[in-house]
């Protein structure tokens, strides 16, 4: 509901375009469909169970319940536990990993991990990867296994926070190497946050991220080229074996226009 036309049409309580809107998701290859309710704090909850009602009818893919209140979480849960259903998220918050890590140890679900904590968000690498420690830690002293860990190291708008992107970069890869079983995934769009063609820099930095060792990703798959080139990428770096996901995608005419080799 971050987006004003969702957000518009969950509290007028549109079903059918919401249903329509998850299945597009599904159809253009997105694993997980993410649900946020929090249009209107003062009815979360309720709006989180309707949105997910909505969402779980229209397609079979595991949901990500985006939110920071407990109580919207619990609800969406109480109402659709897939295998493979998502927090999203804890931080290095006190008040944070308190309230929600409960909950993912509870419903044994995978939860997003932001590398923020009360000191707000580092600026830079050496911040990133210490917070990435510390939250290891924290999820591990719960009991909850690292294999259900996405962490997040928080992109940041190129436009405005020059050289922040590299950073990002090098925090993938001492995370994949330090914790090899866990998971990362980032909120790709931020990248292009205010600057024109938004989708050019989209593309490029996804490539990026999966060669430096992400292994997800949230975006909308239905953006123009987005499945594209996360494929590709996928394929050029030997992380698609035999490129056979590619060459389904190509036979389904989910590459683009079919041409003759």
């Amino acid at each position: 509901m971050t987006r004003k036309s969702i957000r518009e049409r969950v509290l007028a309580r549109d079903a059918a375009f919401i249903a329509g809107q998850a299945k597009k998701q599904e159809a253009a290859g997105a694993t997980h469909i993410d649900v946020n309710a929090g249009g209107d704090p003062a009815s979360e909850v309720k709006d989180m169970a309707w949105l997910t009602e909505v969402v779980a009818e229209a397609t079979g893919l595991p949901l990500a319940f985006d939110s920071t209140n407990p109580k919207a979480i619990e609800k969406g849960l109480s109402l659709c536990n897939r295998p493979g259903t998502i927090i999203n998220s804890i931080t290095g918050e006190k008040e944070r990993l308190k309230s929600i890590l409960p909950l993912v140890k509870k419903h044994k679900t995978g939860v997003v991990a932001l590398t923020m904590d009360d000191g707000g968000m580092p600026e830079d690498l050496e911040g990133r990867v210490a917070l990435t420690r510390a939250i290891a830690e924290a999820v591990k002293a719960k009991g909850v296994g690292l294999d259900r860990v996405y962490f997040d190291h928080l992109v940041r708008p190129a436009s405005t926070n020059p050289g922040q992107a590299r950073h990002i970069l090098e925090a993938i890869r001492i995370t994949r190497a330090e914790f090899p079983e866990a998971h990362i995934a980032l909120g790709l769009s931020n990248v292009s946050y205010g600057l024109p063609n938004r989708n050019n820099l989209n593309r490029a930095f996804l490539a990026m991220l999966v060669a430096a060792g992400a292994d997800g990703a949230i975006i909308d798959p239905c953006e123009e080229g987005m499945m594209n080139t996360l494929l590709s990428a996928r394929a050029a770096l030997g992380l698609d074996e035999f490129c056979m996901e590619y060459i389904s995608a190509y036979r389904e005419g989910k590459l683009g226009e079919r041409k003759d080799a």
